[in-house]
């Protein structure tokens, strides 16, 4: 079977797979299960199950009872005992081996064996499709139908106070499954956070990667559309996620946080969600504490990947630069609305830097994030996404804005003097454009035609060793060299 290369990553999710090492009956149940309803519906029982014993260690005995008591148990798909402990029912006796490891290892267990169904079926979609040249849109995906149910669908697990103050879990119909993972990863263990982003993101993206996409756009379109039904809760959910505090006992929130910002950034390949994110009202608690204080985070990969949450928030575009249209069913390879679509992100993340220039821009990242305090890699990266910005056309009004003010020309000339190499190459892809602007205003080609001889003359020796090998440098370089060799002093 030809491997999907474009989910790799699922693939690479399922290594070290708990289903490995299980000897239980439970184990062995679940491993041979092929039905993802029965083991979305297990998942929902084990959740449950963890829930009451959260609240039972949590509350002390009397809360134990009172929890247990008020669980609600998953109906079997059948009445088959196999498929009852499938489905995360209680076992008839403590001691028959099936449920011995808890229900949390049971529930890692069937969400890691969801994960090996999904990749199993899309592989298969996947080379059929290159094999053939085309897609049958009469297919159906049976486990990615079955599982983006399972994990919509209304659940109970609502907490309340008893008279006694003890917390119980009662029913709560408009909750999903999902949305209570996400709420509670903190209570899962290691493996099973990773299965609910991996297929948390899987059902985001199956529609809009992929040869094959086309068949499963209507899965994508309807995951991110009950995403988006419930962003107060879910994308909050996500953000609230990053402020996490590295602790002694192995750092929990981190891994948590990365999980976070990776299920977030598949959240905003949806031109609805993107457009929700940046809209006046959400943008305050939902991007700029990522400018304020995720992107400055000691910790490297936190700050790494809250720098790769704002590059797809102020630009549209997803990893590589590129911006994937949802499938159009019928209509495969379709680059016309693939461009359409990556002109439509491009468009709303070009109006929220319109409307929030003085916030983002002049506040955040010049102030901040480009600040001689800012640690290396953040002035690095947020150069790499001020060029990136600078540089797209549909950016043209905050380009012009950010060349035409004397402060900013200023703080690109210091980074253009900073002791890194890396950076200084990036401060001239932002400089480049200063010059190169024909209506240049006085204050800015006062600047420039200050320090003529200076930029000239550090200019000539700046990365020269590039030039033999970097064709496009050179020719930059020497068009801005003579650029400010022509410039004339502006008349008073």
């Amino acid at each position: 079977m030809l491997e999907n290369q474009a989910f790799g990553w699922l693939k690479n999710a399922i290594k070290g797979s708990t289903l490995d090492g299980g000897t239980s009956n439970a184990a062995a149940l679940i491993r041979a299960c092929s039905d993802p309803a029965v083991l979305v519906q297990g998942v929902a029982g084990d959740f449950r199950a963890a829930l009451a014993d959260e609240s039972a260690h949590s509350e002390g005995p009397p809360a134990a009872a009172a929890a247990t008591a008020a669980a609600p148990v998953a109906p079997a798909a059948a009445d088959a005992p196999a498929t009852a402990e499938l489905a995360g029912e209680e076992p008839p006796s403590s001691n028959d081996g099936v449920n011995s490891n808890g229900p949390l290892d049971d529930l890692t267990a069937r969400l890691d064996r969801i994960k090996i169904l999904l990749y199993e079926e899309r592989s298969a979609s996947s080379a059929a499709a290159q094999q053939s040249g085309a897609v049958s849109l009469n297919w159906t995906p049976a486990v990615a139908t079955a599982v983006y149910k399972g994990c919509t669908a209304p659940t109970t697990t609502e907490t309340e106070q008893t008279e006694e103050g003890a917390a119980t879990t009662n029913i709560g119909e408009e909750e999903g499954l999902m949305p209570q993972l996400i709420q509670h990863l903190p209570l899962l263990p290691f493996e099973a956070r990773k299965s609910v982003s991996a297929i948390f993101n899987y059902l985001l993206v199956c529609g809009l990667d992929g040869v094959d996409r086309q068949q499963f756009a209507s899965i994508s379109t309807a995951f991110a559309g009950y995403v988006l039904e419930r962003a107060d809760h879910i994308i909050d959910q996500l953000v609230r996620a990053h402020y996490c505090k590295p602790t002694k006992e192995g750092a929990d929130g981190v891994d948590i946080a990365l999980l976070c910002g990776s299920m977030l950034r598949s959240s905003l390949r949806h031109a609805p969600i993107y457009r929700w994110v940046l809209a006046d009202a959400n943008c305050e608690r939902l991007v700029y504490p990522f400018l304020d204080g995720h992107v400055h985070n000691p910790n490297f990969d936190l700050g790494s990947d809250a720098l790769e949450t704002v590059r797809v928030m102020l630009t549209g575009a997803t990893g590589g630069g590129n911006v994937a249209a949802p499938a159009v069913a019928g209509v495969a390879g379709d680059h016309a609305a693939e461009e359409e679509y990556k002109q439509q992100m491009e468009g709303i993340a070009s109006d929220f830097l319109t409307r929030k220039y003085t916030e983002v821009i002049d506040e955040r990242i010049n102030k901040k994030c480009l600040s001689p305090k800012a640690n290396y890699m953040t002035r690095r990266m947020t150069l790499q996404l001020l060029s990136s910005i600078l540089l797209n056309r549909a950016n043209y009004q905050a380009m012009m804005q950010y060349i035409s003010s004397q402060q900013n020309l200023v703080t690109i000339l210091c980074l253009l003097r900073d002791p890194s190499p890396h950076i200084t190459l990036d401060a001239f892809q932002v400089f480049k454009i200063f010059v190169a602007n024909p209506h240049k205003p006085p204050e800015v080609v006062q600047v420039l035609y200050d320090n003529k001889a200076k930029l000239v003359k550090y200019l000539d020796g700046l990365h020269k060793e590039r030039e033999g090998s970097d064709e496009q440098y050179r020719d930059e370089k020497r068009l801005v060299v003579s650029t400010l060799e022509g410039l004339e002093v502006p008349e008073a």
